[in-house]
């Protein structure tokens, strides 16, 4: 157990938190019960689980990174929102997740021809797109990857290769007036693998 995560577990009880067997599951006594006794867990899991984190800041607890995986990190609604928590976040996503090549965006607004509504949106052309997170993990040079070892598994100290790189999210990026910001990516691919993993 982490220094400080026996406090946060009981500060987790004391709100009316249960901590799951899981221990980093905890779900709120309230949504235990059996049913939606007040409607509040309609939507998807991604929403579900923002509603439950601003629950749980509004009961007192003492906020955290979010910690999730590939089924709540592809969900760019679900990033977007624990951003403007003003959350740290480390999250899985799928390697089909499309970014821009670091340095690089969409396009600006098409210049105003003086006619009609100014363009606001940005773009994208057909030699200016983004790359898949695979694509872009194996366009990295061998320089750009790090090999990390970590505690004592069963059969060895575990170890794999990383790369770590600031990229801009390309999800829908053509239907906003600024793009999004750039975000810290960490890649895993392991030695003995064909592709990476994570």
């Amino acid at each position: 157990m982490l220094e400080n995560e026996g406090s946060r577990v009981n500060q987790l009880r004391s709100a009316g938190w249960y901590e799951g067997s899981d221990r980093n599951a905890y779900i709120h006594r309230a949504w235990m019960r059996r049913g939606n006794p007040d409607d509040s867990l309609d939507g998807t899991k991604p929403q579900i689980a923002i509603e439950q984190i601003r629950k749980a800041f509004g009961d007192g607890v003492t906020p955290a990174p979010v910690l999730a995986d590939a089924a709540y990190g592809n969900d760019s609604g679900f990033r977007r929102a624990i951003t403007e928590l003003g959350l740290d976040y480390m999250v899985g996503v799928q390697s089909s997740t499309t970014v821009w090549n670091p340095g690089e965006g969409p396009l600006k607004a098409k210049p105003w021809t003086g006619k009609g509504r100014p363009p606001t949106l940005l773009r994208r052309s057909k030699n200016h797109q983004p790359v898949s997170i695979k694509q872009l993990a194996m366009s990295l040079p061998a320089t750009q990857w790090t090999n990390v070892s970590w505690r004592e598994g069963s059969t060895g100290k575990m170890r794999s290769r990383f790369a770590v790189l600031r990229a801009r999210p390309a999800h829908r990026d053509d239907w906003r007036s600024e793009p999004h910001p750039e975000e810290w990516l960490l890649i895993e691919w392991p030695a003995h693998e064909s592709e990476p993993t994570k």
